[in-house]
């Protein structure tokens, strides 16, 4: 174990996060958040994260003091134990994997200690809830944790719905980045080029509206990294739909360094996900910087846009979802900038890490934990 020292503050609650996912995905968005979110609420923080991960990384950077382990198991347990031990230890974070089964160890070893466990992964979304094992093995768990309604209600009296905090240093709106009233034309899809977001069955939509109704005023730009899917294989898929690469879709795969100024100036949000969208972050960020988006509703995406914030197209069928996708586009491009500041306000306010700060206050305050 390798352990960045740093003083914790001689007062005051501690709380404890133990991250056991390796990548710089959703959920560990979700862990550095929520302890950043109860740094800003005054409580002193321990993040302990695989050695090297994407979780150890972002909390180093957030300021968090980082423990980092090879892996969590029984073996690094008088480890772990040591790092977390003190005698203000109130309450251990976990986000799902191995490090769930630990804390029932952390916490028996000292009375006191609350369980806080994140429930927000696709097998959240898929398996039975109520299973006896589920149930037995979930027995220390204090608090379940969950990003949105649809998990909550999947689960038992301990589930609080707690939305992810957005960082509003990082995303916000770009005023200048939006060209206006009628001369917005880009419908942005973002996120890895992936089987899972749904990339193709939207081509097929999009290329349908544009044939119908003879638009040429909307493109694709699809952003993002290939995963599981080359951009070669994106940019048949587009044509074979009947877009035209460079004409009707365009792609970045490279790294873009002021994401709030591409979100700001879309005219609209795609998220086309056709699984997994548990924590629905792209589609947060897409509204706090004041663009609709259109959602496919797979996972907890139905809950994301509030009135006027967007559509949900999933379950209709051609040609009823073309034409409910060119209705929204056409609103959407003559959007005034002032119904984009106001939503991109109102959606701050909704997803902002201070929110998020808020809420998790009132969660813990059920277990007896109050602020410092």
């Amino acid at each position: 174990m390798s352990h960045e020292t740093k003083t914790l503050p001689v007062s005051g609650p501690v709380i404890a996060h133990l991250l056991s996912n390796r990548w710089n995905s959703a959920i560990t968005e979700y862990a550095v958040h929520a302890a950043r979110a109860l740094t800003m609420a005054g409580f002193p923080q321990v993040f302990v994260a695989l050695k090297g991960s994407a979780g150890a990384r972002r909390a180093a950077a957030a300021g968090l003091e980082v423990a980092e382990v090879d892996r969590f198991s029984l073996m690094q347990l008088p480890e772990v134990s040591k790092v977390i031990a003190s005698g203000r230890l109130k309450a251990i974070f976990v986000y799902g994997g191995p490090e769930t089964f630990l804390a029932k160890w952390l916490k028996g070893s000292s009375r006191g200690i609350k369980v806080i466990r994140f429930r927000g992964d696709d097998r959240d979304a898929t398996r039975k809830p109520d299973g006896l094992f589920q149930q037995l093995s979930q027995s220390h768990i204090d608090l379940f944790l969950a990003p949105s309604r649809f998990i909550v209600e999947r689960l038992d009296g301990r589930a609080h719905q707690v939305e992810l905090g957005i960082d509003g240093t990082r995303i916000h709106r770009v005023e200048a980045a939006d060209p206006g009233p009628g001369s917005r034309r880009d419908c942005v899809i973002l996120g890895r080029l992936d089987p899972v977001k749904g990339h193709e069955r939207f081509f097929r939509i999009f290329a349908q509206m544009l044939a119908a109704h003879g638009l040429d005023s909307y493109r694709l730009h699809v952003v993002g990294e290939p995963a599981n899917l080359s951009l070669v294989h994106l940019e048949n898929g587009a044509r074979e739909a009947g877009l035209t690469p460079g004409k009707d879709v365009i792609f970045t795969t490279g790294r873009i360094d002021d994401i709030s100024s591409l979100l700001s100036s879309a005219c609209a949000g795609i998220v086309c996900s056709s699984g997994s969208e548990i924590i629905c972050r792209v589609a947060q960020e897409f509204l706090v910087c004041g663009t609709p988006v259109a959602v496919s509703g797979v996972g907890s995406l139905a809950e994301i846009p509030a009135g006027g914030d967007g559509i949900v197209y999933g379950g209709l069928r051609s040609p009823d979802v073309e034409e409910k996708l060119r209705v929204f586009l056409e609103g959407s491009r003559t959007e005034t900038r002032e119904q984009r500041a106001s939503r991109a306000a109102r959606s701050f306010l909704r997803f902002s890490l201070e929110t998020m700060s808020r809420n998790l206050l009132e969660v813990l305050s059920g277990v007896g934990i109050t602020a410092p």
